[in-house]
């Protein structure tokens, strides 16, 4: 069964279908907690939901969602299509150590035979829910630099690039289905190392710019688009390109 906007759409309490760019990586999504400890100085999510930027990196809580969340998976029992946890913060942050819920949801997840994607850049905490993937789920990381200093700068609580780049190959090691986003591009040298790095482990690869963030006026995006796809397809790897990167080829 796939997903029906028609029939699903307005029965849904959590879920939600995503609108705009975060549409293009997922038709269903969940997000678990309010704000993101990571502190990326390039996330979206403060203006997007017009919230003080510090507040959100500062001040996090768990959603009271299960019971809600439920009545959704009943709805969405055996969908094919996978729900993505999370577009407005990061399932593994900090405070998913205290409250468990990611594990929670995808035990739910599981109980409904609802498939899923996780995207984080908390490296290794998200190993210890790798029990709980079947066939159908993926694991996926987002990369931004190699460098450790330039992650440190932009994503100062995140986890290091080394222990993502660890994290996604123990997953694909374990039989995981992976995929790895290069959303945003802030650096196309840093991304190119990343490919060379991590192709070997990496099922699929999702390619996005950067928008409204001091990199982007720096970036020559035309060279980047067709530089990035030489190298996918001289990989063999399978990869999406976002609509805002598609349109410089």
């Amino acid at each position: 069964m796939t997903w029906n906007k028609k029939d699903n759409s307005e029965k849904m309490n959590i879920i939600y279908e995503p609108r705009g760019r975060a549409k293009e990586y997922s038709r269903l999504a969940l997000n678990l907690y309010n704000g993101c400890n990571h502190g990326c100085k390039y996330c979206y999510v403060p203006d997007y939901c017009k919230l003080d930027r510090q507040y959100f990196y500062n001040n996090q809580t768990a959603r009271n969602i299960l019971k809600k969340l439920e009545y959704d998976c009943l709805e969405l029992s055996g969908t094919k299509d996978k729900v993505l946890l999370c577009f407005t913060c990061d399932p593994y942050q900090k405070i998913n150590d205290e409250y468990q819920l990611t594990r929670k949801v995808l035990k739910l997840f599981n109980q409904y035979k609802i498939p899923f994607q996780i995207l984080t850049k908390a490296g290794h905490r998200a190993e210890s829910d790798f029990d709980l993937y079947k066939n159908t789920d993926a694991f996926a990381t987002t990369l931004t630099f190699f460098n450790e200093d330039k992650s440190k700068y932009y994503e100062p609580q995140a986890a290091l690039p080394q222990d993502r780049i660890d994290t996604i190959k123990k997953a694909k090691e374990l039989g995981i289905n992976t995929w790895v986003s290069f959303e945003p591009v802030l650096n196309p040298n840093e991304v190119f190392k990343l490919l060379d790095i991590t192709h070997d482990f990496v099922d699929l690869y999702k390619i996005g710019k950067v928008s409204n963030f001091e990199t982007d006026i720096k970036i020559n995006w035309h060279y980047f688009a067709n530089e990035i796809v030489k190298r996918l397809k001289y990989y063999k790897k399978d990869y999406y390109l976002k609509n805002d990167l598609a349109v410089y080829l």
